[in-house]
């Protein structure tokens, strides 16, 4: 028997969570016969309705977004991109011209800095390139059947000039994929200093692991190695001089603000699979 899924109660979602719900929804309509069927859509709230269908999420349940149309209500405030999806790092271009055109949103006259397009840009290219080469290793056993993919989307605020990108995969999880490359010393050190006094749960250490990747990158030498791997997406943040890089990996979040503030935080369930989040404030020109 079929089942379904109500989402006349949800108020808001975020742009990233919306973009982990519809890759989930690609991955259920890869593996069964019909997509999963929504009920009620005229009781869904405002928001929520109208970021899923920016997003690009009704084609997945098999519903027309022409025959959505008359239920979309215009938003001069906020606009969410349509998510794409890839196995490599080629779609790069792509990026970057959806981070053109939510710049743009936010100020028509004027392009992304290019402070701000450079940095996001490599950063994303290495998201991509990490994903292939560590996120879905054959050797690991899946809880659930992946299909090999990452997802991406932003949004923008108008009123706040924020832009926010995510991009999220359903792979092995950096606490999983990261500790048998963790073989320096100063990341040993690093684990032993920050482990979890207690481990409370399977998932205590995860957010140590996610801030040990984001110090030391991929390098066994324990350098920084600024500039490649993991690190560089903190220096997004540092670019702009204001925003935040969230990380959620498995069970661990890593939260990074510029000037090396940071925080991280564990969680009883797992997410999943990575998701990487930046928003960033665009500057004001003029």
């Amino acid at each position: 028997m079929r089942s379904y899924i109500d989402f006349a109660q949800i108020e808001e979602i975020s742009t990233s969570c919306a973009l982990v719900l519809a890759a989930e929804y690609e991955r259920i309509k890869s593996f069964t016969d019909g997509p999963t069927p929504i009920v009620n859509l005229h009781q869904w709230s405002t928001p929520v309705f109208n970021r899923l269908w920016q997003l690009g999420f009704f084609p997945l349940v098999g519903v027309t977004e022409s025959s959505l149309a008359e239920q979309v209500e215009e938003d001069e405030r906020s606009m969410t991109l349509k998510f794409f999806s890839g196995s490599n790092a080629e779609e790069t271009e792509q990026a970057d011209k959806m981070l053109q055109r939510l710049a743009q949103f936010i100020d028509p006259e004027n392009e992304l800095p290019i402070e701000i397009a450079i940095p996001l840009n490599s950063a994303l290219s290495e998201a991509m390139v990490n994903v292939r080469a560590h996120a879905y290793p054959a050797n690991f056993r899946f809880h659930y059947r992946h299909i090999n993919r990452w997802w991406f989307t932003g949004s923008a605020d108008r009123i706040n000039r924020t832009l926010t990108v995510a991009i999220y995969d359903q792979g092995a999880t950096i606490p999983v994929t990261y500790p048998p490359r963790a073989t320096a010393d100063k990341v040993r050190a690093f684990l032993a200093e920050n482990w979890p006094f207690q481990e409370s749960h399977i998932y205590a250490a995860d957010a140590v692991h996610i801030e040990a990747a984001m110090r030391y990158g991929n390098t066994q030498t324990g350098r920084a190695n600024r500039g490649k791997g993991l690190p560089q997406m903190q220096e997004v943040i540092d670019a702009c001089g204001t925003g935040r890089l969230m990380i959620l990996s498995r069970g661990g979040r890593y939260t990074y603000r510029n000037a090396g503030k940071s925080e991280r935080s564990a969680f009883q369930s797992s997410i999943g699979g990575t998701l990487i989040e930046w928003t960033v404030k665009i500057p004001s020109i003029g």
